[in-house]
């Protein structure tokens, strides 16, 4: 097949949703093409079989998203990995993108697809609801499999044990589930000269910083990769608010820091995606859905060091799963089609 990836960024959703899965059709013999601004002219000559639109939604893009499926020439896959009529008010900047005419080019553009590829099953149920004639498929996201063999980076302070989160600015509300108990836990005697606080990504450590807490920060790199390569957690913290959004999210935070081979702990509320996701196993991470749980599972990961490895060994094992390089077929089916 040639394959052309018309992506809406280059970060992290560009990565796993397109750049991740296209390099690995390219190693199956796929002729696989990505640019994030300009489609190619022997796109619209129809001499591609499939375009994978991402979360196609502007409104010059929905002119050619639209020019194309007139022409049916080639084979629209719409991609979504986010429920974005639901995009929460307090992530101010996606909110004010995502407006009410944003949201309805995003339905327009889905409903004229003939493939629609999402992460979750949740997803799959809206697409449906806007598109009841495309072929819908469920692709939940994968790694690279290199991340199993991958050995973390010592951290500065070999002698604290880190307690460590990832994300963006997004996730301003969901940090708030746990901001509190681990504030505590950072700032309690027993614990504040063994363990440190590690944010990557968005520096969220003035919401647990005290006077008797250590904690520090890295950005973002500007490889997927290399951010991950960074990764020097022993235990990874995963909140998620309830939300109808955060109900349709992946499970991807989990599946990295278990590849790495690194203990998680992750909000376990109903509805969250890291209870309900078809595959996931329970001992893979500790759920959490009240504070308490959050004080209890940090206190028992911390004190006990052989149930760290263990349930960090048991989490790899479950990632290598869900590599790209076990899962890329469920991309070529999608896109060839019945």
């Amino acid at each position: 097949m040639r394959i052309f990836y018309w992506l809406a960024d280059y970060s992290g959703c560009g990565f796993y949703r397109a750049l991740l899965p296209g390099s690995e059709l390219v190693n199956r013999g796929h002729d696989v093409m990505a640019d994030g601004r300009v489609v190619p002219a022997e796109v619209h000559a129809g001499e591609c079989d499939v375009v994978v639109g991402q979360r196609v939604c502007n409104e010059a893009a929905s002119v050619t998203w639209q020019k194309l499926a007139r022409a049916g020439h080639t084979k629209l896959v719409f991609e979504t990995d986010d429920l974005l009529s639901a995009v929460d008010p307090s992530n101010r900047q996606a909110a004010h993108f995502y407006d009410a005419e944003t949201v309805e080019r995003y339905h327009q553009n889905m409903a004229m697809a003939d493939v629609i590829t999402v992460t979750t099953d949740r997803l799959a149920d809206y697409a449906a609801s806007i598109n009841m004639t495309a072929e819908i498929h469920v692709l939940p996201n994968q790694v690279p499999g290199w991340l199993l063999d991958h050995e973390k980076p010592a951290t500065p302070d070999p002698e604290l044990l880190t307690i460590g989160w990832r994300g963006g600015l997004s996730h301003n509300r969901d940090f708030g589930e746990l901001a509190r108990p681990l504030r505590a836990f950072l700032q309690h005697p027993a614990y504040r000269g063994r363990v440190e606080f590690h944010a990557m990504g968005a520096d969220y450590t003035s919401r647990v910083a005290s006077n008797h807490s250590r904690t520090r920060w890295t950005g973002w790199h500007e490889a997927v990769g290399d951010f991950l390569k960074a990764v020097d957690f022993d235990m990874a913290v995963i909140p998620l608010r309830p939300s109808i959004f955060n109900e349709a999210k992946s499970d991807l935070a989990l599946v990295e820091m278990s590849a790495l081979g690194i203990p998680s702990i992750v909000s376990g509320w109903h509805g969250s995606p890291y209870r309900v996701l078809k595959g996931y196993a329970g001992p893979v991470a500790h759920l959490a859905s009240r504070a308490s749980d959050w004080t209890e599972h940090l206190r028992y990961l911390v004190d006990n060091p052989e149930a760290r490895e263990q349930l960090g060994k048991t989490a790899r094992e479950w990632a290598a799963g869900r590599t790209i390089e076990a899962n890329v077929h469920r991309w070529e089916t999608a896109y060839a089609g019945g």
